[in-house]
């Protein structure tokens, strides 16, 4: 390996390597550059001929250069004749201490990596220079994540899309994660609430004898994910509440049958005191919480306890 000056007209900047997962934010990077410099060159191979080069790491750094007008740059050279693999492991090491990796990165590598080794070398070996652990599961579903559309790929790029969510993706046909898309993309989930919609949309369309996108083709969820009217958040609840009430109606109904007797006896407006029913409504223990900051308020709110329970609806309640 060598160093050499190169003009950037002579790099091929769409050949990487590795491509770009998304658009970088080049802001602080070139204003390090312009302020002390490049510290660490990019890396590239010639191409037939030598008058050519392929970028092997440093891509965001070379589009700096380009945006700050310079003309020529000091690179490192591998061989022309040096493996992908050689060139695969030069890009994982460079990055691995400076930037990192985003999710739809540590798949796309995981994935490359996994065509020259074996699964459990890259599980051992090379996870946790990707910020991972070395798990043989995390790596299946990595590689799950890695077959996926481009507008998964998009999502785990930006954060939004979760491992465990791409790997229940991976199991379902093209046109059932393209029927799910619309709803990862505009409803703001967490990964537990991602892997819930998920797992309840495909138990119903087995308990149904259907499919994902039967599912989610139906009006009461189409009409949650398109009201304008309503924040994100609201839409995200929304669509979970429906697909609850499908899949737990006899639990569902208990949990609403009980809030809307708590609210005809005044409990819900007493944030201080709060009656929880047994677990799944199974069992005859109910829970009962009490804040309080001194004895005065104890005693308060023991007196409204038991004004509370005086009414036959509470009885009744209790005994359901």
């Amino acid at each position: 390996m060598r160093w050499q000056a190169v003009a950037l007209s002579q790099i091929d900047l769409d050949l990487a390597a590795v491509p770009t997962a998304m658009p970088p934010d080049l802001e602080r990077l070139t204003a390090s550059m312009e302020a002390i410099g490049l510290i660490n060159p990019p890396w590239l191979r010639p191409r037939p001929g030598g008058e050519r080069f392929t970028v092997v790491t440093g891509r965001r750094r070379l589009w700096a250069t380009a945006a700050l007008g310079w003309r020529e740059i000091t690179a490192r050279l591998v061989p022309a004749e040096a493996s992908d693999f050689f060139c695969l492991l030069v890009h994982l090491f460079d990055n691995a201490f400076s930037r990192g990796f985003n999710l739809k990165e540590q798949a796309e590598l995981a994935a490359r990596l996994a065509a020259h080794e074996g699964e459990a070398t890259v599980a051992a070996s090379y996870l946790p220079y990707l910020g991972l652990p070395p798990s043989p599961a995390h790596l299946e579903r990595l590689l799950k994540l890695a077959d996926l559309e481009a507008p998964w790929q998009r999502l785990a790029a930006e954060g939004r899309l979760a491992l465990t969510a791409g790997a229940l993706l991976a199991e379902w046909s093209p046109a059932d994660r393209a029927a799910a898309q619309p709803f990862l993309e505009h409803l703001p989930l967490s990964q537990s609430k991602q892997e819930e919609f998920l797992e309840q949309v495909g138990l119903l369309a087995r308990r149904e004898g259907s499919s994902p996108a039967a599912v989610l083709a139906r009006m009461e969820l189409q009409a949650a994910l398109g009201e304008p009217h309503r924040t994100p958040q609201e839409r995200s609840a929304k669509v979970r509440r429906h697909l609850y009430r499908r899949v737990y109606p006899r639990l569902s109904a208990a949990q609403e049958s009980f809030g809307a007797a708590l609210g005809r006896l005044g409990w819900q407006q007493t944030p201080r005191i709060r009656l929880k029913p047994p677990a799944a409504f199974e069992g005859p223990d109910f829970l009962l919480e009490i804040k309080f900051r001194d004895a005065p308020e104890l005693l308060a709110l023991l007196k409204e306890i038991q004004r509370l329970a005086q009414p036959q609806e509470f009885d009744a309640l209790t005994r359901s």
